[in-house]
């Protein structure tokens, strides 16, 4: 019960930190992200007050520079996104091994149980065989009729009887 306990804590425990983590992380992914959406934003802008003052020819050249900088805008982005997705797969991964490890409890706990009811169920057949033993002996039975009855030796019937003190 308090090794289960101590399980769930340390469960717990995990994932808030993981969850404090990638709180953190986003937040900066976030601020990033929105630091190049303002750079783009004025980019499209200073591209179309250009293309608006000046002629094709240098249009065409400004846009592809334009493509240029979306290019290598895009290829920061996915260097952001790497780490991203290097920590949710390690997330599944220790959700995996969760897994795994509750099922692992969950059987222990399940055999814990079982040979408890075994154990419970022993001592209870054996206070009934003693009650009927100390029954027996009290209709005035011989020990040797009640060891033959209950097929227990008659060391076993005199010990039961010296422990409830009728012998």
């Amino acid at each position: 019960m308090i090794m289960d306990l101590i399980v769930f804590i340390a469960f717990a425990l995990v994932m808030l930190l993981l969850i404090a983590f990638f709180y953190f992380r986003d937040k900066s992914v976030y601020q990033k992200l929105t630091a190049y959406e303002y750079a783009i934003d004025d980019l499209n802008s200073r591209l179309y007050a250009l293309e608006s003052g000046m002629g094709e020819e240098k249009s065409q050249d400004f846009t592809k520079a334009l493509e240029e900088v979306e290019e290598r805008l895009d290829a920061k982005l996915n260097e952001l996104g790497d780490p991203l997705l290097r920590t949710i797969r390690a997330i599944k991964a220790m959700e995996s091994n969760f897994a795994k490890l509750e099922k692992r409890v969950d059987e222990r706990i399940a055999k814990i149980e079982e040979s408890t009811k075994l154990t419970t169920m022993t001592n209870n057949s054996i206070n009934v065989n003693e009650q009927r033993i100390i029954e027996l002996f009290k209709e005035g039975k011989s020990i040797e009729k009640i060891a033959k009855k209950e097929r227990v030796s008659q060391g076993e019937v005199e010990l039961i009887l010296r422990i409830a003190n009728l012998r």
